[in-house]
């Protein structure tokens, strides 16, 4: 299985400082309201102090115009002892995060919680500070902690779903999200960012119906978003609705030819259809937009070798070979695959189907050549009732090889559990195939 890594968009640290910066130029993190009074005018005599409150109001317009150096150097000079002494510290945090100061930020936050302890802003602050330094861990506390104290506090789900998504917690950050879009309450997000979320969520638990009906409220916000169209040209693939996953994969190329994951999926449909010159074409694009994957070449290898076209398919198997030679920690391949499938069996006999059938789609994605992966794949997804997407796999083995025999042994038996005559078939069903050094 090949994921749309140019669609793999989880926030970038330099995305939570944005929205740090945006928290507080809205004043979410205190109750002070925005002020356009200038700065205290200062006599050479003597430099009066500006008031704390003006100080926060001032640092709040100067991050928001790009200075946050200027606002730290300002709120540097306020009184500490002031009541609002927690702001402060909390605005000061933001300004070392915005600044790239893990250390000093996390230093300003911890005084403003110790000064305020039960005011959530300041952990909605600190925990988008946290992440925008890659502390996922630190920046969920801190963001669970805010929606412990106010549930309500707009932007604090949101955000803490965002977080979970980019620790790798989907399921988790879906929930939250449903939440969000069923809560009638003020936000500080539109719904187009939630259903967005909930969509990329979906993808990567490989949850294709929930993936297809949440890229399509997407696009209804958002017409003609080619994520959204690749996204969905993958999930109908995997469902082996073949050719609704043409249409939507040629709508994700029409407006992101480089897109070249969704020409590999087009590659992949055409062979299986027996257009092999359609196909050629749609490899080499995804060829040359990809030229580190494995997976095009060796389907151009295997179409130029059944062409009787040596020349190409030779030349494709020595770029293969170069490229499992020019990195030393992909020249083991196929060992780091044997382990993965047999990691995968165990996990499957242990009944944890979910993690068996990613160690089997892994063990495919490291060695491309061997169809026992995939194979194995196709098996326990026929025994976890999904059989189309069973069928989807063993036609994809069948396009690289039309005669392998274990493989039409078992499409015989997934045909007879999708037209859900027989459900006892799947006794019918070999055992995972192990491999061996």
């Amino acid at each position: 299985m090949v994921s749309f890594d140019p669609r793999n968009r989880q926030l970038r640290a330099r995305n939570f400082r944005h929205m740090l910066m945006t928290l507080a130029i809205c004043g979410m993190t205190s109750e002070i309201p925005w002020s356009s009074a200038g700065l205290a005018q200062q006599t050479r005599a003597a430099q009066r102090q500006p008031g704390s409150s003006a100080a926060l109001n001032q640092a709040k317009k100067l991050i928001q115009n790009g200075d946050p150096q200027g606002a730290l150097a300002l709120l540097q000079r306020a009184d500490l002892s002031a009541s609002d002494a927690a702001d402060i510290h909390t605005m000061k945090g933001i300004c070392f995060a915005v600044l790239g100061k893990p250390v000093e930020s996390a230093a300003e936050f911890d005084q403003a919680i110790a000064l305020r302890p039960n005011y959530a802003p300041t952990y909605l602050s600190s925990g988008l500070a946290f992440a925008s330094f890659d502390n996922l861990d630190l920046a969920l506390a801190r963001l669970s902690t805010a929606m412990r104290l106010d549930p309500q506090l707009p932007g604090v789900r949101y955000n803490y779903a965002l977080v979970l998504s980019r620790a790798g917690k989907f399921e988790e950050s879906e929930k939250n999200v449903d939440l969000e879009l069923a809560n009638k309450g003020p936000r500080t997000e539109p719904p187009l960012e939630l259903w967005r979320l909930k969509a990329r969520d979906a993808y990567y638990q490989k949850k294709w119906t929930d993936t297809i009906d949440s890229y399509g409220k997407v696009l209804e916000l958002q017409p003609d978003w080619a994520e959204a169209y690749a996204a969905t040209g993958e999930a109908l693939f995997s469902l082996n609705r073949n050719h609704e996953s043409m249409a939507a994969l040629t709508k994700a190329v029409s407006l992101d030819p480089g897109d070249g994951s969704s020409h590999l999926f087009l590659g992949r449909l055409y062979q299986d259809a027996g257009n092999q010159d359609q196909a050629l074409q749609e490899l080499e694009a995804a060829h040359r937009l990809r030229p580190g994957d494995r997976e095009p070449i060796y389907r151009l290898f295997r179409i130029y070798n059944g062409k009787g076209d040596k020349v190409n398919a030779n030349h494709l198997k020595k770029e293969l070979e170069d490229l499992l030679a020019s990195n030393r920690a992909e020249s083991d391949s196929e060992a780091k695959a044997i382990v993965l499938n047999n990691t995968g069996i165990e996990l499957e006999k242990n009944g944890d189907f979910t993690a068996a059938l990613e160690h089997y789609d892994q063990a495919a994605k490291t060695d491309v050549t061997n169809v026992v992966f995939q194979r194995n794949a196709a098996l326990l997804l026929c025994r976890m009732g999904r059989t189309q997407e069973a069928l989807r796999r063993l036609r994809d083995i069948l396009s690289l090889d039309p005669d392998d025999a274990e493989t039409l042994q078992i499409l015989a038996v997934a045909n007879e559990l999708a037209a859900g005559t027989d459900a006892t078939k799947k006794q019918a069903l070999p055992p995972a195939q192990a491999s061996h050094f």
